[in-house]
C-alpha cells in the first residue's frame, strides 16, 4: 500500500448490520409477509436462517475483532423483545445482553439501533407506524432495552432510516405494509417521528435515572436527489421530494415541530434536543427529471447518476458526492457526525477495495475541511439478507456460503482490516 493519511485520534472503526438481515429464526412483520408470497423478494428467498448470526455471534463478533474493528452496530429486534403486548420476554434481552458483551470483549464500541425496519406482528397488525398508541408502545420498548444494556451501550440509535422506511412501505409499496399513497407515506413519517422523540426520551430518562451516560441520535439516510438538468422544471421536481426524504426529519428533530407538509407545527414533546449526534447512511446520489406519469414520487423520475460509475445494485459511485453529504451535514447541524452505514454493493469484490478507500479518503478531505466526524461503520460485515433483494446483493467484507454458512473473508475484509489496525487510510489501492 502506498503511504496514507491518519484517522483521527480516537476514531472509531467498524461494520453495521441489522438483526432481520442476519440473525435468523424471527417472526415479525417482514417475515410473514414473505411468507404469504415469496415472490415479493427478487430471488424467492427468505431470511428464516439469514446467516445463522442469532447463534455465531459470539465467534462472528470476535472474528471482527481480530480483524482490528474498533466499533459494531447491530439492531436489537422488537419481536423477539416483546412478542406479545406488554409481554417483554427476559432471554431475548440477555441474548442481546450477550451481543454487547461480546463487542466489549472483541474490543469494540457497540451501537444499539432499536427499530431497523421491522415490527412485531401484534403491532403491525394494530396499524404499525401510524397506530396512535405505536409511540408510546416504542417508548416502553425502548425503555426496557435500556435498562438491560444502558450501563454497557453509550450510543443508540432509534430508528433507521426512517424516510427509507416510510417510503418503501407507504409510498412505493415495495415493503410491508405495502401501501401505496402520499397520504399513507406523510401518515408513516409522522408516526416516525414521535415514535424516535418518545424512544430518545425512554433512552434518556433510564440512563439518568442510573446515571449512566447515553449518546442518542438515528441512523439518517442522506441520499441527494439532484436536478439532472438546469431547467426550472427539472429543478422544481427535485425539491418536495429533496425535502421530504433528505431533510425533512432532521428539521423537524431540531425545530421540535411537525413540520409542513406533514403537519402544520405542532409541537412534540421530547423532540427538540433528541440528537446529541448524527448517524449518517449515505451510499448515492440520485438523478431527477421531471415526469408528469410519475406521481406516485410527486412528479419526480429518480434514476442513477449516469455519469459515475454504478455498483452491482446500480447506485451511483461518487466518493466526493459523500465528502458534500459530510461537509452539508455538519455545516446545518453541527452535531458530532458518526457514519452509521456506507458501503457498496459488489457481486465479485471488485469495486470494494477502490470504493473503501475513496471513500474513508473523501471522509478524511470532509475533517480537513473542518468537520466532527468521529466514527465510520461499514454496510456490512457479512453478506446477508437485503429485503426485496434477497441474497442477490453483496455488501459484506465476508462471503457466507448459503448451504453451509461457512465465512470467508475477501480481499476487501483484509484491507479494511489493515486500515482498522493501523489507523492509517492509503491514498491509493
Amino acid at each position: 500500500m502506498s503511504r496514507g493519511r491518519a484517522l483521527p485520534g480516537g476514531f472509531l472503526i467498524g461494520c453495521a448490520t441489522a438483526a432481520h438481515q442476519v440473525e435468523g429464526g424471527i417472526d415479525n412483520d417482514w417475515s410473514r409477509w414473505v411468507a404469504a408470497d415469496p415472490s415479493v423478494v427478487k430471488d424467492g428467498s427468505d431470511a428464516t436462517l439469514a446467516i445463522d448470526h442469532f447463534r455465531r455471534f459470539r465467534a462472528d463478533l470476535a472474528d471482527l475483532g481480530v480483524m482490528g474493528h474498533s466499533a459494531h452496530r447491530f439492531s436489537i429486534e422488537w419481536a423477539r423483545v416483546e412478542p406479545q403486548p406488554g409481554v417483554f420476554d427476559p432471554e431475548a434481552l440477555r441474548h442481546y445482553r450477550g451481543v454487547v458483551t461480546a463487542c466489549r470483549a472483541a474490543g469494540m464500541e457497540p451501537y444499539v439501533t432499536l427499530q431497523h425496519f421491522t415490527l412485531p406482528v401484534w403491532l403491525a397488525e394494530r396499524g404499525g407506524l401510524t397506530a396512535p398508541e405505536t409511540p408510546w408502545l416504542f417508548a416502553r420498548y425502548a425503555g426496557a432495552c435500556a435498562e438491560a444494556l444502558g450501563d454497557a451501550v453509550r450510543f443508540w440509535l432509534t430508528i433507521n432510516e426512517p424516510a427509507v422506511l416510510a417510503a418503501m412501505g407507504h409510498l412505493l409499496g415495495n415493503w410491508p405494509p405495502r401501501q401505496a399513497s402520499p397520504a399513507s407515506f406523510l401518515g408513516a413519517l409522522r408516526g416516525l417521528l414521535l415514535m424516535h422523540a418518545a424512544g430518545s426520551t425512554a433512552i434518556h430518562t433510564v440512563a439518568a435515572g442510573h446515571g449512566w451516560d447515553a449518546a442518542v441520535s438515528l441512523a439518517h439516510h442522506e441520499r441527494p436527489l439532484l436536478p439532472a438538468t438546469g431547467h426550472l422544471i427539472d429543478r422544481a421536481a427535485a425539491a418536495l421530494p429533496n425535502w421530504l426524504f433528505n431533510r425533512w426529519f432532521l428539521e423537524a428533530c431540531v425545530s421540535g415541530r411537525v413540520l409542513p407538509p406533514v403537519g402544520a407545527g405542532e409541537l412534540v414533546p421530547g423532540l427538540s434536543g433528541s440528537l446529541d449526534y448524527l448517524g449518517v447512511n449515505n451510499y448515492a446520489h440520485d438523478s431527477v427529471h421531471f415526469d408528469p406519469r410519475a406521481r406516485r414520487t410527486l412528479f419526480a423520475r429518480i434514476d442513477a447518476d449516469p455519469s459515475l460509475p454504478h455498483s452491482s445494485f446500480g447506485w451511483a459511485i461518487d466518493a466526493q458526492g459523500f465528502r458534500k453529504v459530510l461537509v452539508d451535514l455538519w455545516q446545518r447541524y453541527r452535531l458530532p457526525i458518526h457514519v452509521s452505514e456506507n458501503g457498496v454493493a459488489d457481486t465479485d469484490d471488485e469495486l470494494r477495495p477502490r470504493f473503501i478507500i475513496d471513500h474513508l479518503n473523501a471522509l478524511l478531505d470532509a475533517v480537513d475541511e473542518g468537520c466532527d466526524i468521529r466514527a465510520y461503520l461499514h454496510w456490512t460485515a457479512w453478506d446477508n439478507f437485503e429485503w426485496d433483494q434477497g441474497y442477490t446483493q453483496h455488501f459484506g467484507l465476508i462471503a457466507v456460503d448459503r448451504d453451509t454458512m461457512q465465512r470467508t473473508p475477501k480481499p476487501s475484509a483484509e484491507l479494511y482490516a489493515r486500515i482498522c489496525r493501523t489507523g492509517v487510510v492509503p491514498r491509493d489501492v
